[in-house]
């Protein structure tokens, strides 16, 4: 997670010199990646992550891969279904990956 604008242009100007090494850039300019630590705060009184936790990490990189596309604010509407297939243990890393895939007036 990039916590500066500084640190985001830097990174983006790195990734920007191994595409243009390949000769083409096939990257959304609406991916946006997160990861996460589970920590003990995160955990339910099985030591497993909090659903609601999760859920939080992923509308915020949704959000911010909206606001990427819009170039404004904007608030996640609804979610159509979400099934886990696993628990997520304390010290585990979370990975979120979020893009814009169509967007309608």
């Amino acid at each position: 997670v990039f916590s500066s604008r500084t640190s985001r242009k830097l990174a983006s100007h790195a990734g920007d010199e191994d595409a243009m090494a390949d000769g083409k850039d096939d990257r959304n300019p609406t991916e946006v990646q997160m990861s996460q630590v589970v920590l003990p705060c995160h955990t339910n009184q099985r030591g497993e992550l909090s659903i609601g936790q999760l859920l939080k990490w992923i509308d915020t990189t949704a959000c911010l891969s909206a606001e990427r596309h819009a170039g404004c604010p904007c608030v996640t509407a609804s979610m159509d279904d979400i099934y886990f297939e696993h628990t997520i243990s304390v010290g585990q890393v979370v990975n979120i990956k979020a893009k814009v895939n169509r967007a309608f007036n």
